[in-house]
């Protein structure tokens, strides 16, 4: 998860597509358009920490609950992310996740563990902003 934060701030589109699950969704674009548009976010938004929360691993499958200082054009993107990580072959590769707004989360993020992560996206897909 480090090393595609740092991708993402240094516009390093090719290690971003390259890390990605060959299940993962954006696999099915062209390489080159995908690794263009990836680079591209270093240009609008500033990354300013990274924050993992939580890791696990069981078998070929990780998960990490991170978050994310992000902003764009002096507006917070920040977001916290339960991610899924698969092993294929010797690396592990990003699958999926599920991400909520830094506007959504607990002032105190000390509190936001695995379980109070899952029931605060729950409670955000449910309810979303209007």
């Amino acid at each position: 998860m480090r090393s595609r934060y740092a991708a993402y701030s240094l516009g390093l589109g090719d290690y971003l597509v390259n890390t990605l699950a060959d299940a993962h969704p954006d696999r099915a674009l062209p390489h080159e358009q995908l690794a263009r548009s990836l680079s591209r976010a270093r240009q609008a938004q500033r990354f300013l920490d990274l924050r993992i929360l939580h890791t696990s691993t069981a078998a070929d499958r990780g998960e990490v609950l991170f978050h994310a200082r992000i902003f764009e054009r002096g507006t917070d993107r920040s977001f916290a992310e339960l991610s899924l990580f698969l092993r294929e072959g010797s690396a592990w590769r990003y699958a999926s996740g599920v991400l909520v707004p830094a506007e959504r989360l607990p002032g105190d993020l000390r509190s936001l563990d695995r379980s109070a992560f899952l029931a605060l996206a729950e409670s955000v897909a449910a309810r979303p902003e209007p």
